[in-house]
């Protein structure tokens, strides 16, 4: 039996969905915080070049909290985004023969060598945001072509979106399923009857 025989398990397709949301979160929230420390970084190397004392500048209490905050999340985000990439990986190839393909697994080569060449090579600051900006653009591109073409193979296309509730507003209405039961509810709930 082969693989295109067989169609993908429900519980597969819904976790591959739930690792692409949240690849994309983690890479947009990454994506913010590194275009919140360029503003930053480039605000602060302005205002010291402007400052008659920019040791007073540097040493700014509301700088050095946004700074670690920022920092905490970009921390957050690049565990949250290896998490999920495995997850993601894994949940692709249970629901295509390829997994994410060539063009998945490049983002990913890309976005991986472009990070790390960022904190590795001595860079200028704009180089650095360059490359990390670069990684995102790179990582969110592989995994949104990745679940077209999923898509497209399963044929499901509210995959990587929300599902709706299994229940609906219409299973509570009595009359819809059991004429019956709606008839003695109703008469129940009169008093004077």
């Amino acid at each position: 039996m082969s693989f295109e025989s067989m169609a993908p398990h429900e519980g597969n397709l819904e976790t591959f969905s739930l690792a692409t949301r949240r690849m994309i979160r983690f890479s947009i929230a990454f994506l913010v915080v590194l275009l919140l420390l360029a503003g930053i970084v480039a605000g602060s190397v302005t205002a010291v070049r402007n400052a008659a004392d920019p040791s007073a500048l540097l040493s700014s209490a509301p700088l050095l909290l946004t700074v670690t905050i920022a920092g905490f999340v970009t921390f957050v985000s690049m565990v949250g985004l290896l998490a999920s990439a495995v997850v993601w990986i894994v949940s692709a190839h249970k629901v295509s023969p390829t997994g994410p393909g060539a063009v998945g697994y490049g983002g990913l080569f890309v976005a991986l060598l472009s990070i790390s060449l960022s904190y590795i090579l001595p860079l200028t600051l704009l180089l650095q945001a360059g490359l990390r900006i670069g990684a995102c653009a790179a990582l969110l591109a592989g995994v949104v072509a990745t679940r077209a073409r999923i898509r497209r193979e399963t044929g499901r296309p509210d995959l990587g979106g929300r599902r709706r509730s299994i229940l609906q507003s219409d299973d509570w209405d009595a009359s819809k399923w059991d004429p019956e039961v709606h008839r003695d509810i109703e008469r129940r709930g009169r008093p004077g009857e």
